[in-house]
């Protein structure tokens, strides 16, 4: 199991992982259960990575009881061929996934995007070497890629070999769309985008994730079969979607923002700057503060949801049975050398 949790550390951007002793019914078989939980688009903005203003209880509390990764890279630094080298350990040149999305009559058309089996078709991977090792493998919510929001609610780009049981939550950030802002009208996944909702946690779609992970937990508890559970959470990917009083936790006024210097982008590869878009540039100083106050409540709202699954874990005791693992799929920028998102 170490074995397995250094090969994902060394795929992901940066990960924890924490386990204990096993003393719950299903190490009677030997083997010990498999929480991976995976949040989008997460940078370190995290409390336990050094920062001071964003609160990630949760997390934090993950890592001070595991292992916490500080020198571990992504492959890529976009969703699907990162997911797609994380999930099957192999590198992108490999996996010839080099891109999130084929282009497409519409800009959310992810109706042509590549999927790995094309390509590597016989490749096994992590939540199916776990099933053929008598694991029952789940997946809650964004593991492989899906197109954000366009595709919540659906399998996305899923792996079907991989899985025993999916669930494909979709809440009421999906059905509030139109309520989103976006710096491009009709565009949210792709454009810096964030809404503070009305409504409570369990409402949105990462909550009836967290709720469909705990619902599993408790199934499992009885079961003497040890589980691979992976919770994919969906923020804080764009559109930056989070109940209001997240984004109360972080007033504007008290947001700084990225200084930059005079000849920063002379230091910074070219390349760097190919998805830098024209109407990001064109953001003055409130809104560039209201868009790190979203992201940053989204993250919270995100840790919120972690930490009902690792309750969840501690009340079934399980967790004494359990390698937890907390990752993300690469960096993400806010502002940091003028650039914004991916």
């Amino acid at each position: 199991m170490k074995r397995i949790a250094l090969i994902t550390a060394l795929a992901a951007g940066w990960i924890f992982t924490a386990n204990v002793p096993n003393t719950t019914a299903a190490a009677e078989s030997g083997k010990t259960n498999v929480l991976f939980i995976i949040s989008d688009d997460l940078n370190c903005d995290l409390h336990c990575y050094g920062h001071e203003q964003v609160r990630s209880p949760n997390i934090d509390r993950l890592a001070k009881r595991g292992v916490r990764f500080e020198r571990a890279y992504c492959q890529f630094p976009l969703c699907s061929p990162s997911r797609t080298s994380m999930l099957t350990g192999r590198r992108p040149d490999a996996t010839r996934i080099l891109t999130n999305s084929r282009p497409g009559p519409l800009s959310n058309d992810y109706t042509g995007t590549p999927h790995f089996r094309e390509n590597i078709p016989d490749t096994v991977t992590l939540p199916q070497l776990f099933r053929q090792h008598g694991y029952t493998a789940a997946r809650i919510g964004k593991l492989y890629h899906y197109g954000v929001p366009t595709q919540i609610g659906t399998s996305g780009l899923d792996d079907p070999a991989s899985w025993d049981f999916v669930v494909n939550p979709s809440g009421r950030d999906k059905a509030e769309e139109n309520k989103v802002f976006s710096l491009t009208p009709g565009r949210y996944g792709g454009s810096l985008s964030w809404l503070a909702s009305e409504g409570t946690d369990a409402e949105q779609t990462d909550g009836l994730i967290a709720t469909s992970a705990i619902s599993l937990l408790e199934q499992y508890k009885s079961e003497a079969t040890p589980f691979f559970l992976a919770v994919g959470f969906f923020r804080p990917h764009t559109p930056y979607v989070a109940p209001k009083n997240y984004f109360e936790s972080y007033p504007t006024d008290g947001i700084s923002l990225p200084k930059l210097s005079a000849d920063d982008q002379s230091r910074v590869p070219p390349a760097a700057y190919a998805s830098a878009k024209k109407e990001q540039e064109k953001m003055d100083d409130p809104l560039r503060r209201e868009a790190i106050q979203a992201y940053w409540a989204s993250i919270e709202f995100m840790d919120a949801q972690v930490g009902r699954v690792l309750d969840a874990l501690d009340r079934l005791e399980l967790d004494d049975n359990t390698i937890v693992v907390f990752t993300s799929d690469h960096g993400y920028h806010m502002g940091e050398h003028g650039l914004w998102q991916k």
